[in-house]
């Protein structure tokens, strides 16, 4: 080491902190840390967006002790926004991209060649001042790039006035940016109505991919062939920028679990796009607290959520970072003061003691989770349903349908969202939920999985294209149908030899349609190609509980035979998700508890025949990895 180098390590004020902290962190068996920048960006960089070479000393200072102690570190740019730095728009203004550029390339430039160095370029991305929703910033440049996206997208204005149901005249001139009574489904009894929002979606999601192409064209014009990726939350996989959209742009994508409790598995799978890797880059545990201001969960049941949150990361993911090490403790937020594994004075919550113990167990795992098979059933999203008003229904299809598999009948499958269904593959079942609305171009790509040999489950319509206009689709495959609204309680399934009961609250009476077959019948299933459409008339998955979508769901799995991977030794318990993941050597079991009670489990792997059996704690989870050659357990967490 070099007496400038040196210098540089040993006099910074932060190493002997960082140098302790990490020492800490290597000794708990980690081997990732994820830093950067989230506030604060003109005290690193002057009015150009150049960093100052202090700042460059100070993440070289930094990189050198991750060295030290053989930790990867992923550095974030932004947080929520990227800094306008003296510009207007964060995404569309000429001037603040060139300082936001310069300032990523200069600093990359700096670090292309560290082998360690992943970079994410921004942490839970808004697309506006309106953060965490999908919302207008409502400048002037933000409304010139609004209309020629449209004038490109939608040439014939005539055109886009019947799409939108507007008069021509109305769209003439400069098309305002939607306003927030728009993206409410009441603004149409306002003189409103919403149906340029999926348009506004679709403009936000290319907005952000062209800022992230563009990020990532000026490092690599640095010489960096380092990862890149975003870093972003919960929300991304709801109504705001999407990894389905800008992850051809990243390396790899990312998801963050705060509050989805129940939708972790969820989450995981629709933020994993096909062929790509997943990681949960951030999970972590915020306060809740009771109205009297105390603690809601005791240390030991957060560290119980915390263990399932890191459990799930490794369904059809890679694991997890914690958020964070430290508790921040001069964060004014009550709810994110306390997050952490480590205390201020330095003790250890009992979540720490859950990353180090997963981190030993996740050492055996290195050289098997290779080539893993894919899951035979895939549930296609809606996203002219969810870039709609209505987007809370689509939401819950998707949620509802994943649980029915999973937990209820022990088929995890993946998710494949509409605007990437080119990747949808060959599934054995393809699963659409609750429609009701769906892009031309899904429905054509669905036709032809079908005539390939595929088998489609439709529930309830799905006789709208993006903005609500009227397709016949039950025609398109030889079908008599009509639309009717779904005003009642009560309706049924009748499949062959069983009835399906559903019943609807008031919210699904207000919103949704269903199919009326010109026979009267509720379940139709017609050969097309060499495959098949099954289809009923209403949304089950929007019934209230799982029951309806459950019961369909099996009847499908039964007739095409598809089986889950393992079989019950013992009486199955309510509330436990037990997902195998198929990999050329091995078999990974996670098996999580959403039950009160501790459960016996007691299983029969159907590949190699290896029993698992444990009792398993009330809200935790447990990890085991089958050797297909050893016919046993090779590795396991929980157990």
């Amino acid at each position: 080491m070099s007496s400038e180098v040196q210098r540089l390590y040993f006099d910074h004020p932060n190493v002997y902190v960082w140098d302790r902290d990490m020492a800490q962190i290597q000794a708990a068996g980690l081997n990732m840390l994820r830093t950067g920048w989230w506030t604060g960006w003109d005290k690193f960089c002057d009015e150009n967006g150049q960093p100052y070479e202090r700042t460059l000393r100070t993440l070289e200072a930094y990189l050198m002790t991750a060295r030290k102690h053989g930790l990867p570190v992923q550095f974030n740019f932004f947080a929520f926004l990227p800094d306008v730095l003296g510009g207007r728009n964060p995404y569309l203004a000429p001037e603040a991209r060139r300082k936001q550029q310069t300032l990523v390339s200069t600093v990359v430039g700096r670090f292309r060649d560290v082998p360690f160095l992943a970079w994410d370029l921004i942490n839970e991305p808004s697309i506006s001042e309106h953060l965490w929703q999908t919302r207008p910033n409502g400048d002037p440049i933000e409304l010139a790039a609004w209309n020629q996206w449209l004038a490109k997208r939608y040439p014939d204005r005539a055109a886009l006035a019947a799409r939108w149901n507007v008069l021509p005249d109305s769209i003439s001139g400069t098309i305002s940016l939607p306003g927030e009574l728009e993206f409410s489904s009441r603004g149409m009894y306002e003189g409103h109505n919403s149906l340029r929002v999926y348009d506004y979606f679709l403009f936000a999601q290319e907005t952000f991919l062209d800022w992230v192409r563009a990020m990532r064209e000026k490092i690599r014009e640095t010489g960096s062939q380092q990862l890149i990726t975003v870093g972003q939350d919960e929300g991304g996989v709801r109504d705001r920028l999407s990894p389905a959209f800008y992850g051809s742009a990243v390396d790899f994508t990312t998801n963050h679990t705060w509050w989805g409790t129940d939708a972790l598995l969820w989450d995981s799978l629709t933020a994993k796009q096909p062929g790509q890797t997943m990681l949960i880059q951030e999970t972590g545990l915020q306060r809740e607290i009771n109205l009297d201001e105390t603690a809601r969960f005791t240390p030991d049941e957060e560290a119980s959520l915390f263990e399932r949150k890191v459990a799930l990361s490794f369904v059809q993911g890679d694991g997890a970072i914690e958020w964070l090490w430290n508790t921040n403790s001069y964060m004014t937020a009550a709810n994110e003061a306390p997050i952490g594994a480590l205390r201020a004075d330095g003790t250890e919550k009992p979540e720490a003691t859950v990353m180090r113990d997963f981190a030993t167990f996740v050492k055996s795992l290195h050289s098997h989770l290779r080539d893993p098979r894919q899951p035979s059933v895939a549930v296609v999203t809606s996203q002219a349903g969810q870039f709609s008003v209505l987007s809370d229904l689509q939401l819950e299809a998707q949620q509802k349908a994943v649980r029915a598999l999973a937990y209820r009948l022990q088929v995890t499958p993946y998710v494949v969202a509409e605007n990437q269904i080119a990747k949808l593959g060959a599934p054995q079942l393809a699963i659409l939920p609750s429609p009701q609305s769906l892009h031309e171009d899904t429905w054509q790509a669905l036709l032809t999985y079908v005539k390939g040999g595929g088998n489609l489950l439709i529930t309830g319509p799905v006789s709208r294209n993006e903005h609500w206009q009227f397709r016949d689709r039950p025609h398109d495959v030889g079908l008599s149908a009509q639309v009717k609204p779904q005003s009642y309680r009560a309706a049924e399934i009748r499949l062959p030899g069983r009835r399906v009961p559903l019943t609807f609250d008031q919210q699904k009476q207000s919103a949704l349609e269903a199919l009326r077959f010109s026979d009267d019948a509720t379940w139709k299933e017609i050969p097309n190609g060499k495959g098949k459409i099954f289809w009923a008339s209403n949304s089950a998955e929007l019934a209230q509980g799982l029951d309806a979508a459950a019961a369909i769901y099996g009847y499908l799995l039964d007739t095409l035979e598809i089986k889950p991977a393992f079989e019950w030794q013992s009486p199955r318990p309510a509330g436990v998700l037990i997902c195998p993941t198929e990999f050329h050597d091995s078999v990974l079991y996670i098996v999580e508890s959403e039950n009160a009670e501790d459960t016996s489990i007691d299983v029969r792997d159907a590949a190699t025949g290896t029993r698992l059996t444990l009792r398993l704690p009330a809200q935790h989870a447990a990890i085991a990895l089958i050797g297909k050659q050893e016919k046993s357990i090779i590795a396991k967490y929980g157990f």
